[in-house]
């Protein structure tokens, strides 16, 4: 279960992010979106809202891509 609620509240209550924190969620998400694509999935509505935190009072925090509802598996051609 994840506890940390969504990445946009977060944002909202920090205002701001040391580059390290921010690199590190980048990543994160950019190696979730990798993932999902090598598998033919893309996911059509990747937003602040749709990635939650582990926990938000770790030093980097571990984040989850969610609501995969208007995701599409990609056909080829």
């Amino acid at each position: 279960m994840v506890k940390g609620g969504e990445l946009f509240d977060e944002l909202v209550r920090r205002k701001n992010f040391h580059e390290a924190q921010a690199a590190r969620i980048m990543k994160s998400i950019l190696s979730a979106m990798a993932y999902c694509h090598e598998k033919n999935v893309i996911h059509r509505d990747l937003k602040p809202e749709n990635i939650l935190l582990d926990n938000p009072k770790a030093k980097f925090l571990d984040v989850k891509v969610i609501d995969f509802g208007a995701a599409i598996f990609l056909e080829p051609g």
